[in-house]
C-alpha cells in the first residue's frame, strides 16, 4: 500500500508539474500562441475564400467549356446534316442520270434492232430482186442459145461460126455479170 500511496503522490506531483508547465508556457508563449491561432484562423479563412473563388472560377470555366462543346457539337451536327443532304442529292442525281442512261440505252437498242430488221428486209428484197433478174437473164440466154442452136442446125453453119457466136455470148454474159 505504501507503494500505492507513493504512486498516487507521484501521479499527483506529475499532474501538478504538468499544470505548472502549462501555466509557464501560457505565460511565455501565450501571446505568440494566440497570435499564431489568430493567424491560422485568418489563413484558414483566406484559404477557404480562395478555394471558394477557385471553385466558382472552375465551375464557370466548366460551364463555358460545356457551352463551347455544345456549340461545336451543334455546328458539327449542322455540317453533317448539310453533307448528308448534299450526299443524298448527289445520289439522287446519279440515280436519275443512271435511269436516263438506261432509258436511252433501251431506246437505242430498240432502234438499232429495228434498223437491223429493216436492213435485213432490204437485203432480202435486193437479194430476191437480183435472183429474179439473174433467173430472167439466164432464161433469156437459154432461149437465145436454143434459138441460135436451132438456127445453126437448120442453116448448117460450120463450127467456126458457132465458136464465134458462143464466144460473143460468153463475153456478153461476162459484161452482164459485171
Amino acid at each position: 500500500m505504501a507503494n500505492k500511496n507513493k504512486g498516487a503522490t507521484e501521479n499527483n506531483n506529475d499532474n501538478t508539474s504538468v499544470d505548472e508547465l502549462s501555466q509557464l508556457r501560457a505565460i511565455v508563449f501565450g501571446a505568440a500562441e494566440t497570435k499564431l491561432i489568430t493567424q491560422l484562423t485568418a489563413l484558414r479563412s483566406d484559404m477557404e475564400k480562395s478555394l471558394d473563388s477557385l471553385e466558382q472560377r472552375l465551375s464557370k470555366k466548366i460551364s463555358e467549356f460545356q457551352k463551347d462543346v455544345e456549340s461545336k457539337q451543334l455546328e458539327i451536327d449542322k455540317r453533317i446534316t448539310f453533307i448528308d443532304k448534299i450526299h443524298d442529292e448527289n445520289e439522287a442525281n446519279l440515280q436519275k442520270s443512271l435511269d436516263n442512261l438506261y432509258s436511252e440505252h433501251e431506246m437505242f437498242a430498240s432502234a438499232t434492232q429495228q434498223d437491223f430488221k429493216e436492213l435485213n428486209q432490204s437485203l432480202d428484197n435486193e437479194s430476191s430482186a437480183l435472183t429474179n433478174n439473174f433467173d430472167q437473164q439466164l432464161s433469156q440466154l437459154k432461149t437465145h442459145l436454143e434459138e441460135v442452136s436451132n438456127e445453126l442446125t437448120s442453116s448448117k453453119t460450120d463450127r467456126k461460126t458457132l465458136a464465134k457466136l458462143l464466144a460473143t455470148m460468153a463475153t456478153n454474159l461476162e459484161d452482164d455479170q459485171i
